[in-house]
């Protein structure tokens, strides 16, 4: 039984994942505590080691539709993993209770201006290098600022926030590369999907080296996982942009109530 169930929350999880571009640890940790009575250091740790082969397998299918831009990739993964080292040594320092609060605020207005992007139509058109639709130039719509440095940029904050506030990279980079670097809906999600998956790797080395990785459950997840991603990036590609606009922003909503509720019970108590 907690086989199946490994299995289906790998399946479950990595859907999602693939789906939005977002890690799948949002699913997987409160499943695998909840489901299968597993200790806090491994549902926090085992679901680190599957995004690695979930996200790959997700970002592979974008992939074959164009969608990536590796030397983008490269850049926002190399200081996105710096900036996770930082958030995560921060944390020793800073008292992040009303951080943590504004920026379940900030993630809660992004939302809902996706949701109302989708349901007016109002998409942001394309205005970086290689995502220009209708052969107009990007320094017509840019601030003027290189998209290289928009990259780093958005590595670095979306590391820095995912380390220092335990919030999955997915759900900073995507509004990051819709909104900062205003790339294609799919082409964010497919993005945030590799640079998850490089970003992940230190770590699972930590992780793994702590002793927090169950072998069996990441096996059992990992049967699920590996078709999860492809299906997820698969359905996505094949929906409307103004569609996933409104489904990414209804997950964002529901993620950043979550968040601002637990966060005001631990302020009050």
């Amino acid at each position: 039984m907690n086989a199946l169930y490994g299995f289906l929350i790998g399946l479950f999880a990595s859907t999602v994942a693939g789906m939005f571009g977002i890690g799948g640890s949002i699913a997987t940790t409160p499943a695998i505590r909840v489901l299968l009575g597993a200790s806090p250091a491994v549902s926090l740790g085992t679901p680190l080691p599957l995004t690695i082969p979930a996200a790959v397998s997700g970002a592979f299918r974008y992939q074959r539709e164009g969608l990536l831009k590796w030397n983008y990739i490269a850049l926002c993964a190399s200081f996105g993993a710096v900036g996770s080292i930082a958030g995560s040594l921060l944390t020793a320092v800073l008292n992040l209770s009303y951080l943590m609060l504004a920026t379940g605020l900030i993630i809660l207005y992004v939302a809902v201006s996706t949701v109302y992007r989708g349901i007016s139509g109002k998409i942001s058109e394309p205005a970086i290098e290689g995502y220009v639709s209708g052969g107009e130039s990007p320094d017509s719509r840019s601030p003027g600022i290189h998209p290289y440095v928009l990259v780093a940029l958005t590595g670095a904050v979306g590391g820095l926030v995912s380390g220092l506030l335990g919030i999955g990279g997915g759900m900073i980079f995507v509004p990051s590369f819709l909104y900062i670097l205003r790339m294609p809906i799919k082409s964010a999600f497919g993005n945030s999907l590799a640079v998850i998956a490089l970003v992940a790797v230190p770590g699972t080395i930590i992780h793994t080296v702590l002793g927090h990785v169950s072998g069996w459950l990441l096996l059992t997840m990992l049967a699920g996982a590996l078709p999860g991603g492809f299906l997820g990036a698969s359905l996505s590609i094949k929906v409307k942009d103004r569609y996933l606009y409104v489904m990414f922003g209804t997950l964002l909503t529901a993620f950043g109530i979550i968040f601002i509720v637990n966060e005001i019970k631990f302020i009050v108590s």
